[in-house]
């Protein structure tokens, strides 16, 4: 629900402004439905709003999804470690203003930055896990019993 109400957000033009609002009420509900605490649910709601409506601007505006995915590991309850993940996003935002000039190929920004979070999310996930049993083996290691 998270991505399609950001899509729905980002397929906005004049001539469909239904999107806008359907987007913007989508991604709210979105975050109030993600298993977490109800304090980091309720804190990234409004900024990620507020920045997904920001890459209406264009490629220029591509690094709001590192925002995007920062908020996902946040709610997600995600180690520090898992946070390198973000230079996905960061890197994809730096390289595709170079390759994306027009308002045209909007779309080639929004697929290829859908796809650099959804890899992110997917290796911090992998990095989360890794370090978790890393933690776990530690922990076992330090017992005196």
């Amino acid at each position: 629900m998270l991505v399609i109400g950001t899509g729905c957000i980002l397929v906005t033009t004049t001539y469909s402004l239904p999107f806008l609002l359907v987007g913007s009420l989508m991604q709210p509900t979105a975050w109030a439905v993600i298993p977490s605490t109800i304090g980091r649910r309720v804190a990234v709601a409004v900024p990620v709003l507020g920045f997904t409506w920001l890459m209406l601007g264009g490629s220029g505006f591509a690094w709001c999804y590192a925002v995007t995915l920062a908020a996902w590991l946040l709610v997600r309850l995600r180690p520090l470690i898992a946070f390198a993940a973000l230079l996905l996003p960061i890197a994809s935002s730096i390289v595709l203003p170079t390759f994306v000039t027009t308002y045209e190929q909007g779309w080639i920004t929004v697929l290829v930055s859908t796809l650099t979070v959804v890899a992110g999310a997917w290796a911090a996930r992998a990095i989360a896990i890794r370090w978790d049993s890393w933690q776990s083996v530690r922990t076992l290691r330090k017992s005196t019993d």
